[in-house]
């Protein structure tokens, strides 16, 4: 088991190390949980800063210490590095996640899990870090936009925006709304998407941004999960 860890560690350290565009430790760590881990490994931020040799094994460190002490959790944090630091493209980090654990399906955005990232994101917001968990929260409501259009036998390209996903699915529901404020709302919704999408690209940690203040960040988290709140019970009314 240890030896198994230990070699899980090195192949997800390696796989960082080698296509990193820039890991920020210090909020990733602290918003999965991990930031007692910036103690353990003093190194850590550090070595990367200056382009230490020793970084590489600081990484190999908090992947082993990560998955040791919360498995879920180390895996959520390390499938987020990998779609949002490195420039891996999804089929290989998907191979790479399924590979190291294959007890968890990470490409599955099932109702536990969006909860659970729900849940993880309020203590983001808690933890004063709303920023970050909008970053979160974009990727997983990609997916989940992704998932209600294959439902629904949506047609829909992989690499299209969450605006245009959710626009395809507010058309197919459409039938199903009864008064035409409800759909004034949803149409907007679309135009809020878009904006999503803007914000996580230029606002967020994604990429070497400025950040947008708290909030702001506050008022946006609440908008899109009562979005994705309104369509679960939609989905919940007419189809299943």
């Amino acid at each position: 088991m240890t030896k198994n860890l230990k070699l899980k560690s090195l192949e997800l350290g390696n796989l960082i190390i080698e296509n990193e565009t820039h890991v920020d430790w210090e909020n990733i760590l602290g918003a999965f949980e991990f930031d007692y881990l910036l103690d353990q490994i003093p190194r850590l931020v550090q070595s990367q800063y200056w382009g230490d040799p020793d970084y590489k094994d600081c990484v190999i460190k908090v992947i082993y210490h990560s998955i040791e002490d919360n498995k879920n959790n180390a895996f959520q944090m390390i499938q987020y590095i990998l779609n949002n630091c490195t420039e891996l493209d999804e089929d290989m980090i998907n191979k790479a996640i399924l590979e190291n654990n294959a007890d968890i399906l990470l490409t599955k955005t099932n109702e536990d899990e969006l909860n659970d990232l729900i849940s993880n994101i309020n203590n983001s917001l808690m933890d004063g870090k709303p920023v970050f968990a909008l970053d979160r929260l974009h990727t997983l409501m990609h997916k989940w936009a992704k998932e209600l259009c294959l439902k629904h036998d949506i047609e829909f390209n992989d690499n299209e925006a969450l605006d245009t996903l959710f626009k395809k699915y507010v058309n197919y529901i459409d039938e199903y709304i009864e008064s035409q404020m409800t759909k004034t709302i949803l149409k907007s919704n679309i135009s809020l998407f878009s904006q999503f999408n803007n914000i996580r690209n230029n606002y967020t940690w994604a990429h070497d941004n400025d950040v947008l203040n708290d909030i702001e960040s506050k008022l946006i988290f609440k908008n899109i999960v009562n979005v994705k709140i309104f369509v679960e019970e939609i989905e919940n009314k007419y189809f299943y």
